[in-house]
């Protein structure tokens, strides 16, 4: 997959279009969150297949406007490995952010490092995302 073809894909998150971004996943996808390693978590959660995917970004979105902004991107054949500025937008209150409570108006950056596994055709069969930093709201460009 080309930078450039993964800059599409990122369009479809960034816009929510659900059912583009399935497109690119294997019907057997995990998506692998980051532990809270803070509240003591013994592993972060996996979403399985891409309708756990969906479900739980359209969860997630109805709280809050999400956008990536894409910064080093190393590619193979087998894996894409890159570095996405991540911006939390809240629309109204969540309780239950994984990095804790926010509330409507709330903004939360950080950066994150994502690794996908390709399959033979090039599509993501497995999606590790780790958080790296937080920054602060000020730094907010994307919303």
């Amino acid at each position: 997959m080309t930078r450039e073809d993964f800059l599409v894909y990122m369009d479809h998150f960034n816009n929510m279009r659900y059912d583009e971004l399935v497109k690119y996943f294997t019907d057997d996808i995990q998506v692998k969150y980051f532990t809270d390693m803070k509240r003591g978590a013994p592993r972060g959660d996996i979403a399985d297949g891409p309708a756990a995917f969906v479900a739980n970004y359209k969860q997630l979105h109805s709280t809050l406007i999400e956008k990536l902004e894409l910064g080093k991107y190393v590619a193979t054949d087998e894996n894409i490995f890159c570095e996405l500025w991540t911006e939390f937008h809240f629309t109204k209150d969540n309780p239950d952010f994984s990095a804790g409570p926010m509330k409507k108006g709330d903004v939360f950056v950080c950066t994150n490092f994502v690794l996908y596994f390709l399959d033979e055709n090039g599509k993501f069969k497995e999606i590790h995302i780790a958080h790296h930093l937080v920054h602060p709201p000020s730094e907010a460009r994307l919303a």
